[in-house]
Order: C-alpha cells, then sequence, then structure tokens
C-alpha cells in the first residue's frame, strides 16, 4: 500500500474522530440541559397550549365536559365593559410604575456605590430587605399605612397641614396607592441589580474620564449609564412584565375596587377562572395579555437595546 493511498484514509479517518467527538460534546451538553427544558416544557410550553385550548371552550374549570366555542370568547371580550377597563388600569399603571421604578432604583444605586458612602452593605440589605416578605404580608402591612384615619402616612400628612387622602377607597387615587406599595416592594431588586452591574465596569475607564476634566455627572452620563444599557433593558423589559402581572396587592387592598379603579388583567383573570367559573373567559383573557406584553418587550428591546 502507497502512501497515496495511506494518507486519504489517514484524512477520513481524522475526520470521522474529529466528527464522533463533537457529536459527544453535543450529546453531553444536551443531557446536561435535558432537566430544564423537561421543566421548562411541563411548566411553560404545556400549560400555554393548554390555556390556548381552553381559550376555544366553554364552561367550569372542573367540569367534565366543555363545549367548543372556536373564538366566541374573544368576541366576547371585546364586547365586555370589564375588559377595556382592567386594560386600561394595568397600561396606566405599567405606564407610571416602571419609569419610577427603574430611574429612581438607577439614582439610588449610584448613591449607594458613591465611595463617600459608608455602611454600602447595610443599605443593600435595607433595600433588599422588602423582596423577603410575600406580597400579602406587604400589603397588609401597608392597610394600615395607608388607612385614611389613623393611617401613618395620612398622619404625617396632618402634621404638616396637608390634606386626609383616601387612598385605597377613592377612585382617582386608589391605583397611585398600589403604586406606591409596588414601588416599595420591587425597587430593591432594580437596585441590586443596578449595583451589580456597577461593579463590572473597570474603575479604569472612571478615572481616565476625571483625568481628561470629568465632573461625576459626565462619568454617570457618558461612561456608567451607557454601559449599563444592557442591564437597564433587562430591568426595563421584567419590571414591564411584572406590572403587567400585578395581582397579590390588589386582590388583599382593594380586590379591584373600588369601582373598579384597581382591577388589573390578572385580576380579572382570577374572577373569571374561580369566581364566576368561565375559564374559556380567562384563558382568553391569558392569551390577550400575552399578546401585549410580547410586541411591548419587542419594542423596548429595539429601542433600549445594543447599536
Amino acid at each position: 500500500m502507497t502512501s497515496a493511498t495511506i494518507e486519504p484514509r489517514t484524512k477520513a479517518y481524522r475526520s470521522r474522530f474529529w466528527e464522533r467527538a463533537a457529536v459527544r460534546r453535543n450529546l453531553s451538553a444536551y443531557a446536561f440541559i435535558l432537566p430544564f427544558m423537561l421543566l421548562f416544557a411541563v411548566f411553560h410550553i404545556i400549560p400555554f397550549f393548554w390555556a390556548l385550548w381552553l381559550s376555544l371552550l366553554s364552561g367550569d374549570l372542573v367540569a367534565p365536559v366543555k363545549p367548543f366555542v372556536g373564538l366566541q370568547n374573544y368576541a366576547d371580550l371585546t364586547a365586555d365593559t370589564i375588559t377595556l377597563k382592567v386594560i386600561r388600569n394595568s397600561a396606566q399603571y405599567v405606564v407610571s410604575v416602571v419609569p419610577i421604578v427603574v430611574v429612581s432604583a438607577l439614582a439610588l444605586a449610584f448613591l449607594i456605590a458613591d465611595k463617600l458612602v459608608r455602611f454600602k452593605g447595610f443599605f443593600r440589605g435595607v433595600v433588599f430587605f422588602p423582596l423577603l416578605a410575600s406580597a400579602a404580608a406587604t400589603a397588609q402591612i401597608w392597610s394600615y399605612i395607608l388607612a385614611p384615619k389613623y393611617g401613618i402616612l395620612n398622619y404625617l400628612f396632618g402634621l404638616v397641614g396637608l390634606p386626609e387622602i383616601f387612598w385605597l377607597s377613592d377612585p382617582k387615587v386608589a391605583l397611585y396607592g398600589i403604586l406606591m406599595v409596588e414601588w416599595w416592594r420591587g425597587i430593591g431588586f432594580h437596585i441590586i441589580l443596578f449595583l451589580a452591574a456597577m461593579l463590572g465596569i473597570p474603575e479604569e475607564l472612571h478615572e481616565a474620564a476625571r483625568i481628561d476634566g470629568a465632573n461625576g455627572w459626565q462619568v454617570a452620563t457618558r461612561i456608567t449609564i451607557p454601559l449599563l444599557r444592557p442591564v437597564i433593558l433587562f430591568s426595563v423589559v421584567m419590571g414591564t412584565i411584572w406590572a403587567f402581572q400585578l395581582f397579590d396587592t390588589v386582590f388583599v387592598l382593594t380586590n379591584g375596587g373600588p369601582v373598579q379603579s384597581t382591577a388589573t388583567i390578572v385580576w380579572y383573570i382570577y374572577n373569571y377562572a374561580f369566581r364566576y367559573g368561565q375559564v374559556g373567559m380567562a384563558a382568553a383573557m391569558g392569551i390577550v395579555l400575552l399578546l401585549i406584553i410580547m410586541p411591548i418587550s419587542f419594542i423596548q428591546m429595539r429601542v433600549l437595546g445594543d447599536r
């Protein structure tokens, strides 16, 4: 056997060897992600298609037979006066709370990260503490803080001569009372997120900017915030999704009142599914919520994403 015939066979053998090695590496990678993919399929993919199927049916959740009604549930949503109100309330809440939470969290993160601030660990623990309590327990505590006559907040307002505000019983301000509670609960997550991202920015960039004559505001706006853009995007997108899914605080504090001024989409889904027994309407509203969140998240990624 000549070298002219041995060399092609050797190359073919090496090629098959590396192909098999690549297959083994891929199989190992798939084996590691298989548990997550199974959980993701069981708790996300399968429930989504089940909810999509339920949105085409009518009847109670535990009913043995649910008649197929097609798109009738979606048509009923358009004729339901509550649908437009809960969508408007949710949109108003999202537009109000997301910018406030992100901007205030970014500002507080800058303050905590400042070199002149001592006891940084203590402040990080303080801002993260509200996340450790359940939403129901937090809502119960805030129900006393926002009480109309003996509440702490109205008492403080009275000390400075401000009028009493009915935070949870006035339709004009009830949604903003919920906003206050959710701001207090959620801002800690965003602050910790921004602080962690700031620690990953090389200090040499800040020092170089200061040597070039940049002040603190210029360093923050020209270096730190642009480098935080991916984290800000994540914060905005997740904040929007969580805001659209608001339920616990509303259920405990106002149960959608007064006059459905604090009713949200998830509150609507819960009531139709478990109180009124109309699981098809609830599932259809869940699909509508998905169709609302997806384009908004896509637009946010396009606007705030890296260019």
